[in-house]
């Protein structure tokens, strides 16, 4: 390997692949610096008695190179070339050649006991990759509340909050956003639905039991409640007419009774999106 060093450690640029494929970018600069396309060809070893990761860029840069008077007489050549000039790094212990140029890779010992030193006593967000962005919006969930749920609501929800997380623990400031704003009719018969069960306006404690009863649910329980809540909505339908009516704007109301449900059931399933209505 080379004299010149790169130092990984401090900069915290992403993934084990990724730090060992900018060693390799390194490399290959020195080895066809007039390819400058060339991007690191990184991969884990089929075979672990070979190593670690391999760089298999070898025979790619061969079928560019040959007959433009290069220097290299095949893809070992330059697989060795690239070998050479990759820079030390604490990271691996030691390269090899394989086959028609293939660099193979073992990682050090010491290095990954030192990293896993350092995670243990700083944390392991130390091990959190730097990405390019610092914002971002997680749009997921948003069912229709007022028709039935399947098993696609809870399908982008999982996928949602995952990605949350994810861009969480890579410091990014995430927006949860679960948009349950649907106006028209879908809200319209769930006021008709209030008007019909109540109709001097006054909804006692037992009529709200089932919800202060969720506290107490586990998630695939509780599941079955929204589920069971949106096909009780679905049956008023088509018995209810919204715009023109005298109660109109009742729904915002309604809406908004609406989103303190879903929140409270969201948060038993320890999901935290933002709501916009």
């Amino acid at each position: 390997m080379a004299n010149h060093v790169v130092d990984l450690d401090q900069e915290n640029v992403g993934s084990l692949k990724q730090q060992i494929a900018k060693l390799f970018e390194e490399s290959l600069r020195l080895t066809v610096p007039e390819e400058l396309a060339v991007e690191p060809s990184i991969a884990p070893c089929q075979n672990p008695k070979f190593g670690d990761y391999q760089c298999n860029n070898a025979m790619g840069l061969w079928s560019k190179v040959k007959g433009k008077g290069t220097q290299f007489r095949g893809p070992q050549p330059i697989g060795q070339a690239i070998m050479k000039n990759l820079p030390s790094s604490e990271i691996i212990d030691s390269c090899s050649i394989a086959g028609p140029g293939f660099v193979n890779v073992v990682l050090s010992q010491q290095w990954i006991a030192k990293s896993i030193q350092r995670m243990l006593v700083n944390g392991i967000e130390i091990w959190a990759p730097k990405l390019p962005i610092k914002r971002a919006v997680v749009d997921f969930s948003s069912p229709n509340i007022a028709k039935e749920m399947h098993v696609g609501h809870l399908r982008s929800t999982i996928i949602g909050d995952t990605l949350a997380r994810m861009l969480e623990y890579s410091n990014v400031n995430v927006l949860r956003r679960n948009h349950v704003g649907d106006w028209g009719t879908q809200f319209g018969m769930l006021i008709e639905y209030l008007f019909e069960m109540f109709p001097n306006g006054e909804v006692n404690d037992q009529a709200i039991g089932d919800l202060e009863a969720c506290t107490n649910l586990l998630p695939n329980v509780l599941c079955e409640y929204l589920y069971n809540l949106s096909e009780d909505f679905t049956r008023f339908y088509t018995n209810c007419q919204v715009v023109g009516s005298a109660e109109e704007t009742s729904r915002l109301l309604l809406c908004e009774a609406t989103a303190v449900v879903m929140r409270k059931c969201f948060h038993l399933l320890g999901i935290t999106p933002v709501y916009k209505i």
